[in-house]
């Protein structure tokens, strides 16, 4: 994710994706064994050679393109377009506009955002974390070829588009807006030095102290 307003909000969103797999398959009755658990490619890449491995995906990664073959073959429809897609827009937009009064912004300034998603049996997707300033090292195949392309794009929307006249005639890569808010959001009351802090005072009763 890409915002390159706060207030106004706006959203760009990167059309092309990446999806984690764990190195073994998923076993509730064992929560000790990481390799199960967390998708997480600097904790993955160390389960080869051990016994839990199970999956034969170079990386433990899959770019877009794999995933939505796959999915196509296995329940034969396309389920990223369909279903997934949509609902990683709104968790985006709905998770930055629940923020976005508590960011200070200069304007030109812009901040790269890494959304981790998981997605259930029945393709609903959920939120676990939100990462500033996400890593750009070509830990797999699969992240080497999207990071070049990613920062090449960014450049594209933070300075040619950011600089043009008729926007939309600029080539943006696969970064698409998928928000732009028409309104400022006023700033919440306790970023005006109000403290709002309740302390308690000792009172004495009866050689008793309460608090």
């Amino acid at each position: 994710m890409l915002v390159t307003d706060w207030n106004p909000l706006m959203v760009w969103l990167y059309g092309e994706p990446y999806f984690r797999f764990p190195a073994s398959d998923y076993n509730a009755d064992n929560i000790a064994d990481r390799f199960i658990h967390l998708t997480n490619n600097s904790v993955a890449k160390y389960a080869e050679g051990t016994t839990t491995v199970t999956y034969p995906i170079d990386g433990n990664m899959w770019c877009l393109d794999d995933m939505r073959a796959h999915l196509q073959e296995e329940f034969g429809w396309d389920v990223w377009e369909d279903k997934l897609k949509e609902q990683s827009k709104n968790i985006v937009i709905n998770c930055l506009e629940s923020v976005q009064d508590m960011f200070e912004c200069k304007k030109g300034c812009f901040e790269l955002f890494g959304f981790d998603l998981m997605v259930d049996d029945d393709f609903n997707m959920w939120l676990i974390e939100v990462n500033s300033s996400p890593a750009m090292d070509y830990s797999t195949a699969v992240t080497e070829k999207l990071v070049k392309v990613v920062l090449e794009d960014t450049v594209k929307v933070v300075v040619d588009y950011a600089n043009a006249r008729k926007k939309s005639q600029v080539d943006t890569g696969a970064w698409e807006c998928i928000y732009k808010a028409k309104r400022i959001v006023d700033k919440p009351m306790n970023s005006f030095g109000l403290n709002l802090v309740c302390e308690g005072k000792k009172i004495a009763s009866n050689k008793l102290s309460y608090y």
